[in-house]
């Protein structure tokens, strides 16, 4: 039998590895289109002009989010200078706070070992484990809504417990973490915990406890914190109220009109596979699922309305007109320490884990399988430099597979751990995708445009995009590009005010510029390269100076640059 302190400091070693894997960045990754290139581009603007409030890009208004993130960018940026790390390092440090707060949380009240499990769990679902390596607000706006979940939850329990002073604490943390998650993301940080407590009154008869929410004191610090920022942009920019809270809040929600719908069903598929590897013991959740009476939510509180939460999130985005993949992330640290209190309930009363296990290894082979025709099979792996590396992630899946395949032979009646023949191949895994992370990076992203107009471009020269609007590129160059012929983009609110019409040349005005006499860079569309071949375009041949590996960009030049330059054909 495996002594149970050795088990809990296996665990904590896990988990240490899982953390050290979530910020660490191996090597230079360029930063991934669009919204990498958009988040660094943003707060650069704001170093830039000295403007903190009004966020701007490309030059042009941008009123879709609040400022926090931009904020911890531009100082990751001022610290740290303009590279990807500096951008990306906000969402990892978000990511290591969700785990620490999850750890605490669990820990508190239900042990050391499930609070590191339920940490572990955490740091280690696929989802968080892509979120941290990608610059993205909602990292930062989980862990703030994390924060007002677990906030609330020691409130109510202490002043259920008489705890006056402590729960006064907890309730102005909880207020300044809406206030957060607010200046991330808008209203949702503020209906959606609102609507859990609400829902969590009803259910459980605890009004008094949603009455004492709004004391004056911690709702005064919400509104220091959240208001001031709301109200200098509108009385800098008039059409600010329409656009930020009708537009990107409210039509965002009803409509389909920002193009990202999906089935009612999408975020079923992202809750099972980004919680991998840890979907085969879903089952566990029945461990702490309080029951269908009023008598067991009110007795069980606490997991009552980490479930009310998880559920409320996940179906307010399921009935949105618009769904990406990352806006149910809000629910993964409540489901984590759910699931680790489960695991550790199923463990105290002798559970085998015989049906988790054998899923987990189904899970471990479908991923080998799918990892090995597309990285050997396709040649992905070569593609991208990294075949030696690839073999470790293979055979880490494969380790996976055959430690869980049979849960008899590798001992789980002897006090073998289930959850350490799940995170040991998974995390050896994840290292290995790390390291192929940066060669892959260099193939997937417009890296190869970036870099070629980072070599060849000089002071006097102007570069332009055409057709499509390539967010990586200004920050890159550490300069604003006009844009000809774009369509539909995200720049639209912008580029519809005075005084942005040089943003925007015309087709005309980039003829006339392309067949100057000033050298002219332009990174254009693949669709649009048939304008070059007849006029206004042929009077100056084009010269490819790159091309991305997927054929959508190329860097074109009307002018000749070194050997490495090509005609357009």
């Amino acid at each position: 039998m495996i002594r149970p302190e050795r088990v809990d400091r296996t665990l904590l070693a896990l988990l240490l590895l899982a953390v050290l894997l979530l910020v660490l960045e191996p090597g230079v990754v360029p930063l991934f289109e669009p919204d990498e290139g958009r988040y660094g581009e943003i707060p650069r603007e704001m170093l830039a002009s000295h403007d903190f409030v009004t966020p701007r890009l490309n030059g042009v208004l941008y009123f879709e989010k609040p400022p926090l993130y931009y904020w911890t960018v531009a100082a990751s940026m001022a610290l740290l200078g303009p590279t990807e790390l500096a951008v990306r390092l906000p969402g990892k440090l978000a990511a290591v706070s969700m785990v620490l707060l999850a750890v605490a949380f669990a820990r508190r009240r239900w042990g050391a070992r499930t609070g590191l499990l339920a940490g572990l769990i955490l740091a280690t679902s696929i989802l968080l484990v892509a979120l941290s390596r990608i610059a993205l607000i909602d990292p930062m706006l989980s862990a703030a809504l994390a924060a007002a979940t677990f906030a609330f939850v020691s409130f109510a329990e202490r002043d259920a417990a008489g705890d006056v002073r402590r729960a006064r604490r907890d309730l102005y943390a909880f207020h300044a973490a809406c206030a957060a998650a607010v200046l991330l993301k808008g209203l949702v940080g503020v209906v959606l915990p609102g609507g859990a407590i609400v829902l969590w009154a009803l259910v459980t008869g605890r009004w008094r406890t949603l009455a004492r929410v709004f004391l004056p004191g911690p709702v005064l610090l919400f509104c220091a914190l959240a208001v001031p920022w709301h109200v200098a942009m509108a009385l800098r920019h008039p059409d600010f109220l329409q656009f930020y809270f009708v537009h990107e809040h409210f039509q965002r929600f009803a409509t389909t009109e920002h193009r990202r719908a999906g089935p009612p069903v999408y975020f079923i598929p992202v809750l099972l596979a980004g919680f991998l590897p840890w979907t085969g013991f879903f089952g566990r959740f029945r461990e702490v699922w309080p029951g269908f009476s009023r008598g067991g939510w009110r007795a069980r509180g606490t997991e009552g309305f980490l479930w009310i939460w998880s559920v409320l999130v996940f179906a307010f985005f399921s009935a949105s007109g618009s769904k990406l993949i990352p806006y149910v992330f809000p629910i993964w640290p409540a489901l984590s320490v759910l699931l680790a209190l489960g695991i550790e309930r199923a463990r105290a009363r002798g559970a085998e884990f015989r049906v988790d296990r054998r899923l987990s290894a189904a899970f471990f082979g479908l991923l080998f399988a799918a990892a090995a025709a597309y990285g050997w099979g396709a040649g992905y792996l070569e593609r991208f430099g990294s075949a030696r590396t690839g073999l470790l992630a293979l055979s880490a899946l494969l380790g996976g597979f055959v430690l869980n395949v049979s849960p008899r032979l590798f001992g789980a009646r002897r006090g073998g751990d289930p959850v350490l023949t799940v995170a040991a191949p998974w995390l050896t895994f994840v290292a290995g995708l790390l390291i192929v992370l940066p060669g892959a990076a260099r193939e997937i992203t417009p890296w190869p445009i970036a870099s070629r107009a980072l070599e060849v471009l000089e002071p006097d020269d102007l570069l332009l995009q055409k057709g499509h609007y390539l967010e990586v590129l200004p920050f890159y160059l550490q300069r604003l590009t006009p844009v000809a012929s774009l369509g539909w983009s995200e720049l639209d609110f912008g580029r519809s005010h005075p005084g942005t019409e040089a943003l925007f040349p015309s087709d005309e005005a980039f003829a006339a510029g392309w067949n100057g006499r000033r050298r002219i860079l332009v990174v254009v569309h693949r669709d649009q390269l048939s304008a070059f071949g007849r006029p206004p375009l042929s009077g100056t041949p084009a010269e490819v100076l790159a091309r991305e590996a997927s054929g959508k960009h190329l860097l074109l030049s009307n002018r000749r640059i070194g050997s490495r330059s090509g005609t357009l054909d």
